[in-house]
């Protein structure tokens, strides 16, 4: 039998065989994967966890994750937990993502979680890099108010060199924040 590989295996998960590719996946099974809400909790649990768990415990972690300010939690545990046994766990074990063991009802990262982790690693990078961005804009702000307040009071003389260091900090700046975020290539 044919192993069954990318967007198909998500889609025809009943019947198919463990993916012999565990280099990485294609780019249409990991938008199918990392569209939905609760497939994407789990998978960072797993990510943060690093190893096995029970299927109780990631249904918990998940419903944290997802829930709403005025969800119910023990409905909502419920819905998570039938959810993850009878859709999300086998989508994400046929593609090998997982190892989901539906009788012990313990799952486990896959022989192909690494391409998963990448991505949350590359976009933990990212946040990392734009929130240092976002603080590059009010330091800009700032600086530009209090040398230009005192451009204004200054003798004719030094309204020049101030203005010159104003201009550099922020060719400095916008150096520094443009070099700083790169796109994530798939």
């Amino acid at each position: 039998m044919r192993p069954t590989v990318g967007l198909d295996a998500v889609l025809n998960a009943e019947g198919t065989t463990a993916p012999t590719d565990q280099d990485g996946l294609d780019d249409a099974t990991i938008f199918e994967i990392l569209g939905n809400k609760r497939r994407r909790a789990c998978l960072h649990c797993l990510a943060e966890h690093e190893t096995g768990m029970s299927v109780s415990s990631l249904g918990r972690q998940v419903a944290r994750a997802v829930a709403d300010a005025g969800t119910d939690s023990d409905e909502l545990y419920d819905s998570v937990y039938i959810s993850l046994c009878q859709t999300h766990l086998p989508k994400l074990d046929a593609v090998g993502l997982v190892e989901y063991d539906h009788d012990r009802k313990q799952v486990a990262p896959g022989p192909r979680f690494d391409a998963i982790r990448q991505q949350f690693e590359a976009a933990r990078t990212i946040e990392g890099r734009s929130s240092d961005t976002v603080r590059a804009g009010p330091v800009a702000s700032v600086l530009t108010i209090a040398v230009s307040a005192a451009a204004a009071v200054s003798p004719p003389a030094a309204r020049p060199i101030l203005l010159f260091g104003l201009v550099a900090v922020h060719l400095f700046i916008l150096a520094v924040t443009s070099t700083s975020i790169s796109p994530v290539g798939y």
